[in-house]
């Protein structure tokens, strides 16, 4: 079963999102117009070491079994996926457009996961066990 997964975050998202094409999956990268066009023109480009193997084996997007596209903030509805990935770094969350995209995320109440070093406050706040008011300043 091919899943939809959204991606906030190109530059650490582009490796989650090249793996995840490659198991069939469809992902969408909410990215810059620059990073968006050059993803969907050329596909994403990963190279990585693989044990057993001599030197760097590359994965290009463009022909793996899933699909991976590239958007602004406002290209996507985080209501349309299955799960959502939080791959930007934390003072990106900030920025206009991107943080009313992760207000939608978090109103969407999709699964959401996290490769960032801390997710935002909004996510944290979520989970019973943590005491949100006690980590504001971290």
């Amino acid at each position: 079963m091919a899943y939809k997964i959204l991606i906030l975050g190109a530059s650490y998202g582009s490796l989650l999102g090249a793996k995840l094409a490659l198991a069939g999956h469809n992902v969408d990268l909410v990215c810059l117009p620059a990073e968006s066009e050059l993803m969907n023109s050329e596909g994403a480009i990963v190279r990585m070491p693989v044990r057993g193997r001599e030197g760097l084996v590359e994965i290009n997007s463009k022909k793996l079994p899933g699909k991976l596209a590239a958007g602004g903030t406002s290209a996507f509805d985080p209501k349309n996926y299955d799960l959502v990935a939080l791959a930007m770094q934390e003072p990106q969350y900030r920025s206009p457009g991107v943080r009313e995209l992760l207000d939608a995320v978090a109103k969407s109440r999709k699964p959401c996961m996290s490769i960032m070093n801390m997710p935002p406050l909004a996510y944290l706040k979520r989970i019973p066990s943590i005491d949100a008011d006690a980590i504001r300043d971290s």
